[in-house]
């Protein structure tokens, strides 16, 4: 056998020496990965952008709507059914969602800039442990959300009596930040701690903010609200039983109570805002029944597996009527997926065909250098040292060429990016960049040249390696 060290010198001495074979051969891995790695980082891009808006491992259970002579009799959703679905083995986390079912708006001033929006119908509750433990919050997010996301009206610790103050005068109450004077029971009030989603902050970044000339909100919320002033200044009055049109609740009540923004989570409500569900079941009790307090819009799951789903909807519709709402999530992933198939296998094409071409080039390049494998054979080397010679070159070539083709992917992905922030104009969730190379994308690179590569040399390689000595040095 060759030594090592002499093996790998004539490897690349091979290699190098011929420029028109070395181009020949790698051209095409150097296309083959350049589309590869491309498209792998795109989709894996596009799929985690989709997924800041759909979650696709989460599924919202609704009731049917049915209505008989203009009543509706749709399925209740209540704490019974809740109970039912949680003893489901498809199912890690079961959390109800409960809608605000009368009129209400929200009124502030930001920035300067009044606020009047309609939330009746746009507002939600859900137990405040499912925003808490929101994965896309930082550490001290999950401390903060932890700290003010929950129920303050449950809290036992006895209320601060209080006068209610003029437009002009300042907030009676202990942590002007966080509490208010209620002109009703005139006792100080944590504000209602409210969430928005990921869509609501792109909606207002894009259409909002620039027309009214209010600040920009970037997704560190909490280093925005302290460059604001604080959480003082996110506050908002909710007007219970009103909408911003004059329409009433059909209970004839009204009050008010002040909310405060405390945070961006993708679990708020896609289109509105979120609160903890105790203060939706408390209001619906108030201004519309005691059922209405009682019954939930819908029913979040989180599935222990993905692959599960099919199995639960089944279940869900065969045994509770129940169905899921319309998953664009899924659906979105179900695309992104067969894309990312799709492009993948027309990048293997492109490499397989090249590992054609390498086979072809190696093909010539053994019948050219006979007479040089004949007299390497001839002072020692074994069919082995020849085979690995052949094959060394063209697993050096795949090397190369997929260094080449990870480096000129790179390279269109900052034009294509370029283009994009110049010319494409923005639009919600729009990426600052429409590539991500995971590392696994790379080293998949460079491990699909190299294979494809080393095959296309193998019976070249193995050609070579039978060629007898004499025969070999005798061919003119």
């Amino acid at each position: 056998m060759m030594p090592a060290k002499n093996l790998v010198k004539m490897v690349v001495g091979n290699t190098l020496r011929s420029r028109r074979h070395f181009i020949l051969s790698a051209f095409g891995i150097v296309i083959g990965i350049a589309t590869f790695v491309l498209f792998l980082a795109s989709t894996e891009q596009v799929g985690a952008v989709l997924e800041r808006i759909f979650p696709v491992e989460e599924v919202e259970v609704v009731a049917p709507q049915v209505s008989l002579l203009g009543k509706d009799i749709s399925k209740r959703l209540d704490d019974t059914l809740v109970q039912t679905i949680k003893t489901r083995p498809e199912a890690k986390r079961v959390l109800p969602r409960m809608s605000l079912q009368f009129p209400a708006y929200g009124d502030g001033t930001f920035n300067g800039s009044h606020l009047s929006l309609e939330i009746g119908g746009a507002a939600d509750g859900i137990d405040p442990s499912y925003v808490v433990d929101d994965a896309a919050l930082s550490a001290k997010e999950h401390e903060f959300f932890a700290d003010v996301f929950k129920d303050w009206e449950s809290d036992p610790t006895p209320r601060t009596a209080c006068v209610p103050p003029g437009p002009k005068d300042p907030n009676p109450c202990p942590r002007t930040d966080r509490y208010y004077c209620d002109k009703v029971d005139r006792q100080c009030h944590h504000r209602v701690p409210v969430v928005l989603s990921p869509t609501m902050l792109e909606l207002y970044n894009t259409q909002f903010a620039k027309s009214h000339g209010t600040p920009v909100i970037d997704q560190d919320f909490a280093k925005f609200i302290i460059q604001q002033g604080g959480m003082e200044r996110m506050r908002f009055t909710l007007a219970l039983g009103v909408s911003v049109f004059g329409s009433a609740s059909a209970a004839g009540k009204s009050r008010e109570v002040e909310a405060t923004v405390i945070g961006i989570s993708s679990k708020a409500k896609k289109i509105g805002m979120t609160v903890p569900l105790a203060y939706i079941s408390r209001w619906n009790t108030e201004f519309v029944s005691r059922d209405a307090g009682k019954t939930y819009s819908s029913i979040v799951v989180t599935l222990a597996q993905r692959e599960q789903l099919a199995v639960f909807a089944q279940w869900l519709q065969d045994k509770l009527d129940l169905r899921l709402e319309d998953s664009l999530g899924e659906k979105f992933a179900t695309v992104v997926f067969v894309i990312r198939l799709v492009l993948v296998i027309i990048s293997l094409v492109i490499i397989g065909i090249s590992s054609i071409n390498i086979a072809h080039n190696f093909f010539m390049q053994v019948t050219e250098r006979r007479r040089e494998l004949g007299l390497l054979r001839a002072v020692g080397a074994t069919q082995t040292d020849v085979q690995l010679v052949v094959m060394g070159e063209a697993g050096l070539i795949g090397v190369i060429g997929g260094v080449l083709g990870i480096l000129c992917g790179w390279l269109l992905s900052l034009a294509v990016d370029g283009l994009s922030n110049h010319y494409v104009p923005n639009f919600p969730f729009k990426p600052t960049t429409w590539f991500h190379f995971q590392w696994w994308i790379l080293l998949g690179g460079l491990a699909c040249a190299t294979f494809f590569s080393v095959i296309g040399g193998y019976l070249p390689a193995r050609k070579a390696a039978r060629m007898q000595p004499a025969a070999a040095l005798a061919a003119q």
